[in-house]
Formats: C-alpha cells, sequence, structure tokens
C-alpha cells in the first residue's frame, strides 16, 4: 500500500531549508539539470526579498512519511493586478517525483491559496515573475538549459493538464551557431541604408558607467515591452536587483546599444552561458571549490543567450534588427562564442518568431505557462 501524501505549508527555517534544496535531491541523478547556485537561492526566498515583501504568499513541501517528494509556492502579484485590472493568482517553483497525486495536491494547495483572494485564474509556473524565470519545459529535454530557463522531468506537463489546466502560452528557444550565421543580402542592405539615413551608431556597454547605463538600459525596457503579453513594468529597484545578479558575468562586448545622436533608442543583452561551469557544481556550493570553478572557466565559457532586444516604441518601425543580429553574430564569433541561444519568444509574437528564422535560428525548445479558472 502506498504511502499517503501530506501538504505542510512552510512555517520554520528547517521547512524553508527543505523547499530550497528539494530539487537538488530530485535531479540528483539528472544530466541536464543545471543546479542554481545555493547562494542566489537563499537570496530569492529570504523573506525580505522585494517580491516577497509585499505580495502575499505561501510556500508549500509534500511529504511521503518523512521524505520531501514535492514543493510548490502560491501567491498574488499585486503589481500585476493593478496593471492589468484583473484579479489574478499565480504559482511558481513547482518541483515534484513523479506521480500524479502529489501534483494534484499541491496544485490544489496553490488554488485554494488564491481563492481566498478572490482570484478569478492562477497562472503559472512564474518564478515568481514575468522577467524572471517562467514556463514548464514540454519540449528539448535532451539539452541542459542555457542561463536563467527552467528545466524539468517530461511528466511536468502531463500531470499539469491532467489537474484542469490548460496550456496560456508557450515560449521558444531558438539555438544557433555562430560560424553558421550567414546574414542575408537583403538584411545587409536594409541594415546599411537605415544606418545611415537614420544616423544610428551601435556601441557596446561601458562597465565603468554600470549604474547610468542601468537607467538606459530601464529605461528602453519599460517603454520597448509595454504591449506585449503579460508585461507588466518593471521598477528601478527590482530592474537594479536582477541587473546585480548579471554584473558578475556580463561580457560588455556582447552587450549592444543602439543611438541616433547620441540618443540611446535600443538595446539587445546577450550574456554568456554560465550553466557551461554551473553544471558541474553539483550541489549548488560556491565553497571551498566551486568559485574557483567559475573564475577559472568564466572567460572560456563557449555559448552566449540572447535574452532581451529592446527597441523603444518609436523606433521599432526602422527594423533595427537588421542592424544588432549581424553585429551580435559577428561579435560572437570573434569572441569564441560559437552557440548562440535566442530565448524565450512568445509564440504569439509572429515578428520576432519569423526575424529569428529569417537569420537561421531552429527553435529546439518549448516552455510553457498553464492557466485555470479558480473555484
Amino acid at each position: 500500500m502506498s504511502q499517503s501524501i501530506i501538504i505542510r505549508a512552510i512555517e520554520t527555517k528547517q521547512d524553508l531549508r527543505k523547499f530550497i534544496n528539494f530539487p537538488y535531491a530530485l535531479y540528483k541523478k539528472s544530466e541536464t539539470w543545471v543546479p542554481p547556485l545555493l547562494i542566489t537561492q537563499k537570496q530569492l526566498f529570504n523573506k525580505n526579498h522585494l517580491f516577497w515583501k509585499k505580495n502575499p504568499h505561501q510556500f508549500f513541501l509534500a511529504f511521503k512519511g518523512t521524505k520531501c517528494v514535492g514543493r510548490i509556492a502560491a501567491f498574488i502579484n499585486q503589481e500585476h493586478n493593478t496593471f492589468f485590472k484583473k484579479q489574478d493568482g499565480f504559482f511558481g517553483f513547482l518541483e515534484a517525483e513523479n506521480d500524479f497525486n502529489i501534483f494534484r495536491l499541491l496544485l490544489q494547495e496553490a488554488e485554494d491559496f488564491t481563492a481566498k483572494f478572490n482570484c478569478e485564474q492562477i497562472i503559472g509556473p512564474m518564478n515568481p515573475t514575468i522577467h524572471d524565470e517562467l514556463g514548464i519545459l514540454v519540449k528539448g529535454f535532451e539539452f541542459p538549459p542555457y542561463f536563467m530557463l527552467t528545466h524539468n522531468f517530461n511528466y511536468y506537463d502531463k500531470f499539469i493538464l491532467s489537474n484542469g489546466f490548460l496550456k496560456l502560452k508557450d515560449f521558444y528557444s531558438y539555438k544557433l551557431k555562430s560560424a553558421q550565421y550567414q546574414p542575408s543580402e537583403k538584411m545587409i542592405r536594409v541594415g546599411t541604408m537605415i544606418k545611415t539615413k537614420h544616423n544610428i551608431r551601435i556601441r557596446e556597454a561601458k562597465m565603468k558607467d554600470y549604474f547610468a547605463e542601468l537607467q538606459i538600459l530601464h529605461s528602453i525596457y519599460n517603454d520597448a515591452f509595454r504591449d506585449h503579453w503579460g508585461f507588466v513594468p518593471i521598477k528601478k529597484e527590482a530592474f537594479q536587483l536582477l541587473a546585480k545578479d548579471m554584473k558578475v558575468i556580463i561580457d560588455p562586448r556582447m552587450v549592444l546599444i543602439a543611438e541616433i545622436d547620441e540618443n540611446p533608442i535600443a538595446f539587445l543583452l546577450c550574456l554568456p552561458n554560465l550553466n557551461e561551469i554551473l553544471i558541474k557544481i553539483k550541489n549548488g556550493r560556491l565553497f571551498p571549490f566551486g568559485i574557483f570553478k567559475i573564475l577559472l572557466a568564466r572567460k572560456k565559457l563557449k555559448s552566449a543567450r540572447i535574452i532581451t532586444v529592446a527597441v523603444k516604441k518609436a523606433y521599432q518601425h526602422l527594423g533595427l534588427g537588421s542592424l544588432m543580429y549581424p553585429e551580435i553574430m559577428q561579435r560572437g564569433l570573434q569572441y569564441n562564442y560559437s552557440d548562440c541561444e535566442l530565448s524565450w519568444v512568445v509564440d504569439d509574437n509572429l515578428v520576432m518568431n519569423q526575424l529569428a528564422k529569417h537569420i537561421g535560428a531552429e527553435p529546439y525548445k518549448t516552455y510553457r505557462l498553464y492557466t485555470k479558472l479558480v473555484d
């Protein structure tokens, strides 16, 4: 007879440690899961984290006897609800063993939590916002994820759908080898014309002026994506928190800023794929040897991820991709980044999906968000 499953809300520091540590045990034998650094996970789930301080939330653990077999977070994103004038609830950080009932009970706890706040639907997984990691991997399990992307076993999708959830959005990751990239004659011609006609200059980021550059990127980012699905303008403090985590690995040669008459109008953020290193630090601990692996290997990374291409609304008609994509791919070759991932692109963003395919990128991973009406 199988053991009964008990769901328990986190109440103690010991419970929180179990919540943080559970994925390391779950994926211990996986060759494709990339362990996040424990120090970043502790910061993420700290009660003083910006998101948890201002939003109602509850973390849950699932147990069979004394063994932890699953986890989930349920929360309200008040900025999202205010911006969209909705009453949505969210779940995130879902991890569980291969058992339908564990998923059923964890998801039910999340639904019950959001029902207390009169939510009309529950969406997830968000970890915890659209500016962070999101989604369940449903295609591309054989490949390790690039930096700041999720990974999971292949049973997650069927168990979530079996619990009454529906697909809300799919997000695609595209793979492109730098050496194989060949811009079309049309792209070269259009790019040259745009650059000359509008006096556009592309420069790399200035690390010595890091915080001044951040203000520029923050302004462009919020302007560029304000009409995109699910996008909520990010506050300066939260943007700086994200940027702080990226600072140690940024290669300024791979961060492009487009200007017209020295006025910044767009940027492309391409980060070295730190997961090449993290996948070798199985316990997620920097000490005693992890920090040395990162320091020694950081300059030897061979892959990079294009995370964001942001163009101010007033300039999106110019087709700046004809300038920025050839430039970043050329730099990838020059600085020995042989593989590049463009991710993620939401399924209904036809322009970006067409552009990705136009430059020769192949879709090879799919991440999924789900929704369900709350009873």
